[in-house]
């Protein structure tokens, strides 16, 4: 609202609205550590209570959808740590956090450690949907990284043996608490890889604390999990733990009786998908043989087959048809070549100069040149000439020509 003079004046509304919006954007999420005061659990479901230090305190909300995944009760005078977003409630001007999580104070360090590797790992991508592998049908081996004392692999052999005694179980002992447990756990992962005929892993431990599971968000645990080749299913602490190595199998059990449930199918399973797959080979036998005997009767019908050397007759036949119209139209061809050839041997003789000469001709020749003389223009008084007749030659001289009258000139 504008004033005389220029000057702005906030509603009280306003002035929250703007607060919340500064103090919303100023904050990422909060981990903040005090002792819970003034706690009540509204019969909504929401929780509402202080978070105190010994100078200072600040009021939580923590919503229902967000407690519901509560491990712990909370109360007055525990001391928790608590993530979330800092924010005003506008109606009342009241400055609090919005919680997202709470844990016991002893916890909070480790879930800290938890959220910031999870959220590291997940931008690599180690727990992307599209990376899972899918578990194997049917499975020969099945391989267990667990303690060999546990309940975990009690559990989990007593269901195969139940669902499916034809699946062999190969357990590699394993640490699963404390400071060597992650690199003996992802040494075992290698290990039943390497193994060579085993087909999916079960990487499993009974529940406990936070600080008993883990090893199971160790970064070495996760790796080794998201890059194990063999499909791997994880079935750590209770139904409602979730550590990293749950986000980076391929599959999450809730227990480690449902993991063996996953891993192999029970064995009537088996005998159904026998019988269901021979029923559909017998059917495409028959269908397949139903084919090939319309095929053949097909064939049968066909005339060629009837009378398979019917056609090799046909063919002698038109070859030997054939064969005798070439002979005649050689024949044909042959005669009206010996005439044409007869006719130019006539035509050739007519024109040898000897035949003409025969008929009384004579080739006059230059004596000197050998030339022919073909006309009387070409003559000169005393010209030596050769004159060749059908028997022989003769020598003569030029001593005089004759006119077109037969007189000399």
């Amino acid at each position: 609202m504008a004033r005389p003079g220029g000057l702005e004046v906030l509603t009280v509304s306003e002035l929250n609205k703007q607060a919340r919006q500064l103090l919303e954007s100023s904050f990422a999420l909060a981990w903040v550590e005090g002792e819970i005061s003034n706690f009540k659990h509204h019969s909504s479901g929401h929780m509402y209570f202080s978070l105190k230090d010994q100078a200072a305190s600040i009021s939580v909300a923590m919503f229902a959808s967000a407690n519901a995944a509560l491990t712990f009760r909370p109360g007055d005078g525990q001391q928790v740590v608590a993530r979330g977003r800092v924010t005003l409630y506008e109606a009342r001007g009241q400055y609090q956090l919005v919680a997202q999580n709470l844990y016991p104070a002893g916890d909070g360090a480790l879930w800290l450690k938890f959220e910031q590797l999870r959220d590291k790992l997940s931008r690599e991508g180690l727990f992307e949907t599209a990376a899972k592998k899918p578990l194997p049908r049917f499975p020969a081996r099945i391989g267990l990284v667990t303690s060999p004392t546990g309940a975990a692999v009690r559990d989990i052999l007593n269901v195969l043996a139940r669902r499916a005694p034809h699946v062999t179980a190969l357990l590699r002992p394993t640490i699963v608490q404390g400071s060597a447990a992650a690199a003996d756990i992802a040494i075992a992962l290698a290990e039943l890889e390497a193994h060579g005929q085993v087909d999916v892993i079960i990487v499993a431990r009974g529940g406990g604390s936070l600080e008993d599971l883990w090893a199971f968000n160790e970064e070495q645990v996760v790796r080794a999990v998201a890059g194990c080749g063999l499909p791997v299913i994880s079935a750590v602490g209770h139904e409602t733990d979730v550590t990293l190595c749950d986000l980076a199998a391929d599959q999450r059990a809730p227990t480690p009786s449902a993991a063996a449930e996953l891993a192999a199918p029970e064995r009537e399973g088996y005998l159904q998908y026998i019988d269901e797959q021979t029923a559909a080979m017998e059917r495409q036998l028959r269908r397949k043989l139903a084919h090939m005997a319309g095929r053949l009767e097909e064939l049968e019908s066909r005339y060629v087959l009837r009378e398979p050397l019917r056609p090799i007759r046909l063919w002698q036949q038109t070859v030997t048809e054939k064969d005798r119209l070439m002979g005649i139209n050689f024949g044909h061809q042959l005669g009206a070549m010996q005439g044409r050839l007869s006719m130019l041997a006539q035509r050739l003789g007519a024109a040898d100069p000897q035949h003409l000469m025969r008929r009384g001709y004579v080739i006059v020749t230059d004596d000197s040149t050998g030339k022919q003389v073909l006309r009387r223009k070409g003559l000169s008084r005393g010209q030596r000439l050769r004159l060749h007749f059908a028997d022989g030659e003769a020598a003569a001289t030029v001593n005089a020509k004759l006119n077109e009258t037969g007189n000399l000139f």
